[in-house]
């Protein structure tokens, strides 16, 4: 099987690539604009090297792996599923409303063919939280995502940290909350943003460092998301409270990539590659990206 990827923005394609060879994939094809981190990326993975999108696209890669900048991952997205090549798009694919609608119209184009997730959502421990609890059971909800954002504010990865550019930290990082509660809860409308507030604590930052998200979920249930941008190590959790008692998930094991849910994105990933239909509906993904985005700008009113 043969796995495109189209830009080396952020750090997810560099471990979705040793993931893929993990799995048995074993020929790679990679475009990037951005020179040093595709010396990088062919330093860590035997892949060929083109040149351009478009021949990229002429390799014929059983999927597309998307991971450009907001601005351009739209179009990115458009041009694959023309070329009728199935698509995955590693977030932030879009930080406003605007490129949300944009986004919106490129997958029109083939929605079964199209995935974009947080990789958390494929983690075993949400899979389990999710069989073990009905959504209806649930009175209140909370996800946990802590994860250092001194990486975004290196040079070549500022462009993260800027809310215009890459959203910011409310928005990149808090989007993996929302998108662990939507997992375990599987709400048919989404969640509604009541209200956000996020500082600057610690790092010097365009952003936030640190944040709480208020949503309302189905029948009025209260959710939140905490962010945590300051700080060793890594924390994903989400905890639901019900009339018996509380049920948690803590995504953390042995092997990170499978208890994180890379590996479990990537075989939904090489699953769509053989002919599968996209496993999280484009409605699902479009309802939490869009939550996200109206928390940080409501953070930032």
């Amino acid at each position: 099987m043969r796995i495109g990827f189209l830009g080396l923005a952020h750090s997810h394609p560099f471990t979705d690539a040793g993931v893929a060879r993990s799995l048995g994939v074993d020929d790679i094809v990679v475009w990037s604009d951005e020179p040093e981190r595709l010396a990088r990326f062919r330093g860590d993975h035997p892949c060929r090297v083109v040149d351009s999108p478009a021949a990229l696209l002429a390799a014929r890669p059983d999927v597309v792996v998307v991971t450009m900048r907001p601005a351009a991952a739209p179009e990115a997205v458009r041009r694959v599923l023309a070329a009728g090549i199935p698509c995955f798009g590693n977030k932030l694919l879009a930080v406003d409303e605007r490129g949300l609608d944009t986004l919106d119209a490129a997958v029109a184009q083939a929605p079964d063919r199209f995935l974009t997730t947080s990789v958390l959502r494929f983690s075993p421990a949400v899979a389990e939280l999710s069989a073990r609890v009905a959504p209806g059971d649930v009175l209140a909800a909370r996800a946990e995502v802590a994860h250092d954002i001194g990486a975004f504010l290196a040079p070549e990865r500022a462009w993260q940290d800027d809310p215009a550019t890459g959203g910011g930290t409310l928005l990149s990082v808090g989007l993996h909350g929302i998108e662990l509660l939507d997992a375990v809860l599987r709400p048919q409308t989404g969640f509604s943003p009541v209200a956000a507030l996020g500082a600057a604590r610690v790092h010097d930052t365009a952003s936030e460092d640190v944040g709480v998200l208020l949503l309302r979920g189905p029948d009025g249930l209260p959710a939140t998301v905490e962010v945590v941008g300051v700080g060793p190590g890594e924390r994903y959790a989400v905890t639901l409270h019900t009339s018996s008692g509380r049920a948690e998930a803590v995504l953390e094991g042995a092997d990170p990539r499978e208890a994180l849910g890379y590996r479990g994105t990537m075989r939904a990933v090489l699953r769509m590659a053989a002919g599968a239909s996209s496993e999280v509906d484009w409605t699902r993904s479009r309802a939490v990206l869009h939550a996200a985005i109206r928390s940080a700008r409501t953070a930032r009113s």
